[in-house]
């Protein structure tokens, strides 16, 4: 672990920035996220890095699945998330992971700049703050009815984002996108279009028969790094998992093709395995990305230490597979859920 002198994000390491006169290192990470230990063991564990960092910085680490807030108003772009912040909170600079090579240099020019520019950096701030105001979506009104057409739009726009090549939506890196699915479901029930469960039938078949699914011991990483669902980013998140259970679930009551119902039994076999502790009746948070352990046939898995396990219990993550099972045992009937 990192020689570094980390705070909590607290009223006291803001006081103690403002007292000393020192910008923030925001580190920003999560149990699961593979370069975010990289970064650990080796920008974070170098001496030199260290030190800078001791000395000049007040370094605050936080966790993302515990402080999504915090992560949703700092994160630059992906974990781990790197960000430089001026005693008040306000960002100076950022990037994501950054190798030991690169890192002092980077600091070195953060002190430089923070101590130089103290003028330039309040403006800066200051117009991010305003266009910040200027671009955030309006709130909705509470008087607003949710027309046949509005729903409508939303669905041409989903549809306008489906790659009918590879499924799913967009043309990168492709996360699951459990609600554009269960939309299209939605909207298959209710206007009988053929093509709207075709296009969730082709985008669950892709996500199953791709990389992204773990053909050994079952359940999902948690997106596609690329279009075609071939290459994964290995973590495997509890909250991800509920909503993979529950869409192919929900499309194998739409198709009453058994292959959807044994994907998502498939997915819980791992659950139950990995992230379910039975004495207390609750589920663990995520299991760590391990490209080489994943990369390994089952025979070989047995004898190799599986990913760690992020043994926090999240409530929101919790009542969602609990929904999902119930979506399972409305479709099943099985009691043992």
């Amino acid at each position: 672990m990192s020689k570094i002198n980390w705070m909590e994000w607290s009223e006291e390491a803001f006081r103690r920035a403002e007292a000393e006169d020192k910008p923030i290192l925001l580190a920003i990470g999560a149990t699961w996220c593979h370069w975010c230990h990289v970064m650990d063991d080796t920008t974070y564990s170098d001496p030199s890095v260290a030190q800078i960092i001791n000395s000049e910085f007040v370094p605050i680490r936080v966790d993302n699945d515990r402080r999504p807030d915090i992560n949703e108003r700092y994160n630059m772009g992906g974990w781990p998330t790197t960000c430089f912040l001026t005693p008040k909170g306000e960002i100076i600079a950022g990037a994501t992971y950054i190798p030991p090579s690169d890192m002092v240099p980077i600091l070195q020019h953060i002190i430089q700049h923070f101590r130089s520019n103290r003028k330039a950096i309040e403006e800066q701030s200051k117009l991010l703050e305003q266009h910040s105001k200027t671009t955030l979506s309006p709130r909705p009104d509470p008087t607003a009815l949710l027309t046949e057409a509005v729903v409508e739009d939303v669905t041409q726009a989903v549809l306008n984002s489906y790659d009918p090549i590879y499924g799913g939506f967009g043309t990168h890196q492709k996360f699951p996108a459990f609600d554009a699915l269960e939309l299209l479901l939605h909207r298959y029930y209710y206007t009988g279009d053929i093509a709207l469960l075709n296009v969730v039938r082709h985008s669950l078949e892709a996500q199953r028969n791709g990389g992204m699914y773990d053909h050994e011991e079952g359940g999902f990483f948690r997106y596609s790094t690329t279009r075609d669902w071939s290459i994964p980013h290995y973590e495997k998140m509890l909250e991800d998992h509920a909503g993979h259970i529950r869409i192919y679930t929900e499309a194998y009551r739409a198709t009453g093709d058994h292959w959807f119902l044994d994907v998502a039994k498939h997915s819980y076999s791992y659950v139950e395995k990995y992230l379910y502790d039975p004495n207390r009746s609750v589920f663990f948070g995520s299991q760590d990305a391990d490209e080489h352990y994943y990369s390994l046939p089952l025979s070989e898995r047995k004898n190799v230490r599986a990913p760690a396990v992020d043994t926090t219990i999240y409530v929101d993550w919790n009542s969602r597979m609990v929904s999902a099972l119930v979506s399972m045992w409305i479709a099943t009937g099985e009691q043992a859920l």
